[in-house]
């Protein structure tokens, strides 16, 4: 017998390394094929088993999957090795759905025997992974106890439907059409699954959505009463016929945001027809006039902020007549999308409706609320709506003027739940919205060590004594804890390699005493590039866009400022590109849903206070040059909202000729909103910059 040492390794090279990773994996089983086979020749029922799985084959790949393996009439992939994905678990769910009607359409047009009577199941779950090579012939795989729940899903699911597991609809809540099912226990599962059918994409879109990878589990504790709290208000906005308002107060960190996004998920798998409409307000767009509600309808048509107008007007019209419905009415959609239109920035010159009002803007104005609230009351009549407006605070007064006139009697019925949010010193500031609105004060947690491990299923392995100083460290504050809880998961407690002892101790000597300690050591984490992107981003604001870092780059790599100065501009885009990935994998910023790397793709701060801080390490002597590039940017762009961001980047810079040049044009773009008041504030604000401008000269 030939001694194996000297046989040839069958073995081919490893190309992928051998990692943990965090993947979405989806078992799929064509049905039928049993029954097939036991009538039909296997030659024939072979055939037809290859034919198919090239059709849906490629549908995973497509979709950016990798196909692990088939056996038989089923198959197993996965999103997220070799190769992750800013959003795989969408496009699993997605290839999922698309496997189902491509199967059905091949069973409806097939002439091979038995094809109309197949179907498929899917099954998809989302965690940690091993990925590596096993078996005597070098297989790349993934293996792990979630793997074993994605293909358990696939078994327990009905034919012809698609089932996920808790950890992926967390991660594609807002994108489809999900209804809650029970809970599952599998054999050797200690806990019941929460399962999830996915019925299909969303129509529209209401809430604008950013990209997370998920690389931590995180559960709401605590906020039992809000939730119930905030039920009742829906209820009682179902059989109202004004709107009922609420508004969440809390510092920040304290939860608001996370609190209506438990709500709105929760109503979004729970009711049907259900509609979501919903913007979050930012301190750069204060003066930007009705930037809320322009968010609000740009996401629901579908509108790209760079879109040609021609397109935008197109989609903007296309959905006001889906909401206004075809019965006959003394206002037509045309009017009311040219002048709900003219609120948001998108305009038609030659309509007569407009014409009507071009020398009375207050008019225009009265006009354009009116048919805003009769587009919510046809929303309503059709759907169980809800309204939510987040870091109200930071909302532009045409916006809030508008939500003013919403709130009163009309002449149909408004059954709206609206939801809003902001820190205390919005109601010192705005005291109406406290004697119209139902209060919900949020307040720092009294967290227990059971309340943390709940939260954080990676925490569950530490002792209670670690869990009661990250409590006592947090001071009750949600995001403050979760990221700590971050910081410790990154430094590795996890695998068991510190002592309890070790953690308090580093708890205590390096603590993130305050919220600027704890968010800089988060920054301080990355690499130097990611570092480096992070603080040029947040010149732009907690919204910033590709195109405007990479124009403050270009000073930065000449001033001797950080990590871009010693690169060619030739690696700078790759640079920005690669550190931006890092900074959505470690939860800091997320692309928004729907956009491509670009100049135009538009990224968000995790957190309002992070961007702060990463705005609070660059250096006083570097900011107005960082400021110039981002205005001259802002300047470029067809979008006349950016003028008055422009404007304020100009005024930050030091140029005032050119703030005060932008603000006039801002100035111009509010008044053809209707809104005198803001465009008469830019209109003072140039004069100023103008006359100290002259002074300095």
């Amino acid at each position: 017998m030939q001694d194996k040492s000297d046989m040839p390794s069958p073995l081919p090279n490893k190309s992928y390394p051998e990692e943990r990773r965090l993947a979405s994996i989806l078992f799929a089983d064509v049905q039928g094929f049993t029954a097939l086979a036991e009538r039909l020749d296997y030659e024939t029922v072979g055939d037809l088993l290859k034919e198919i799985w090239l059709k849906l084959d490629d549908i995973i790949q497509v979709h950016g999957g990798y196909i692990d393996k088939h056996i038989g009439d089923a198959v197993m992939a996965v999103w997220g090795a070799p190769y992750a994905g800013e959003n795989d678990a969408e496009r699993a769910v997605a290839a999922a759905l698309d496997l189902q009607n491509a199967l059905k359409d091949y069973a409806e047009t097939s002439d091979q025997p038995g094809a109309k009577e197949l179907q498929i199941r899917v099954g998809i779950n989302t965690g940690q992974v091993l990925a590596g090579y096993v078996g005597v012939n070098n297989e790349y795989t993934v293996i792990g106890d979630s793997v074993n729940v994605a293909n358990r899903l696939e078994q327990a699911a009905e034919v012809g439907t698609v089932l996920i597991s808790e950890s992926t609809y967390r991660l594609v809540r807002g994108m489809f059409q999900i209804r809650r099912l029970g809970p599952l226990q599998f054999k050797g599962k200690t806990e019941p699954i929460s399962t999830y059918l996915v019925e299909g994409v969303l129509p529209v879109e209401g809430r604008m959505r950013y990209h997370s990878v998920g690389s931590m589990e995180t559960c709401m504790v605590a906020r039992d009463a809000e939730l119930v709290t905030l039920d009742n208000a829906y209820q009682q906005a179902l059989k109202s016929t004004t709107p009922v308002p609420v508004l969440i107060t809390g510092e920040a960190g304290i939860g608001k945001s996370r609190l209506l996004m438990e709500f709105t998920s929760h109503l979004e798998v729970d009711e049907s027809s259900f509609l979501l409409l919903s913007a979050r307000a930012l301190a750069q767009t204060t003066r930007v006039p009705f930037y809320l509600w322009k968010s609000i309808l740009y996401s629901l048509f579908g509108i790209r902020d760079d879109d040609p107008p021609e397109v935008a007007q197109e989609k903007f019209q296309s959905g006001i007549r889906m909401y206004w419905g075809t019965k006959t009415s003394p206002i037509s959609w045309v009017e009311a999308a040219h002048l709900i239109g003219s609120l948001t920035g998108i305009t038609w010159p030659d309509s007569r409706f407009l014409a009507e009002t071009d020398n009375n803007p207050a008019a225009r104005l009265k006009r354009a609320y009116e048919l805003t609230r009769d587009l919510l009351c046809r929303m309503c009549t059709n759907h169980r709506t809800v309204l939510v407006l987040d870091d109200l605070q930071w909302a532009d007064s045409g916006s809030l003027d508008l939500l003013a006139f919403l709130l009163q009697p009309g002449m149909f019925a408004l059954p709206l739940l609206v939801l809003t949010a902001a820190r205390p010193e919005f109601v010192r500031q705005q005291p109406r919205w406290a004697n119209v609105s139902q209060m919900i004060s949020l307040t720092p947690l009294p967290v227990k060590a059971e309340m943390v491990a709940g939260a954080y299923p990676d925490l569950r392995s530490l002792p209670n004594e670690v869990l009661v100083e990250l409590i006592t460290r947090s001071d009750g504050n949600p995001y403050f804890l979760e990221e700590m809880a971050k910081g410790l998961i990154k430094w590795g407690i996890a695998e068991g390699n510190y002592t309890p002892s070790e953690i308090i101790e580093r708890l205590r000597t390096q603590p993130p005493e305050s919220l600027r300690a704890m968010l800089q050591a988060r920054l301080d984490g990355l690499s130097r590039e990611a570092r480096a992107v992070a603080l040029l981003a947040s010149v732009v604001g907690r919204v910033f866009w590709v195109g405007a870092v990479k124009a403050a780059a270009r000073p930065a790599a000449g001033m001797g400022t950080g990590p871009l100065m010693v690169m060619p501009s030739s690696v700078i885009d790759r640079v920005i590109q690669d550190s931006l990935r890092q900074l959505v994998r470690a939860e800091l910023a997320f692309p928004r849903a729907g956009t491509q790397f670009s100049n135009d793709q538009e990224f968000i701060f995790k957190h309002s206070l992070l961007r702060d801080v990463a705005y609070s390490l660059i250096p006083h002597r570097y900011r107005m040059q960082y400021h110039l590039a981002v205005a001259q940017w802002m300047s470029d762009r067809p979008n006349p909202d950016f003028k008055l961001m422009a404007a304020e980047h100009f005024e930050q810079a030091g140029v005032l000729f050119e703030a005060a040049l932008q603000y006039e044009q801002a100035s111009k773009v509010a008044q053809t909103r209707g809104f005198t008041k803001e465009a008469d504030a830019m209109l003072s604000r140039a004069r100023t910059l103008r006359g100290k401008f002259k002074e300095n000269s």
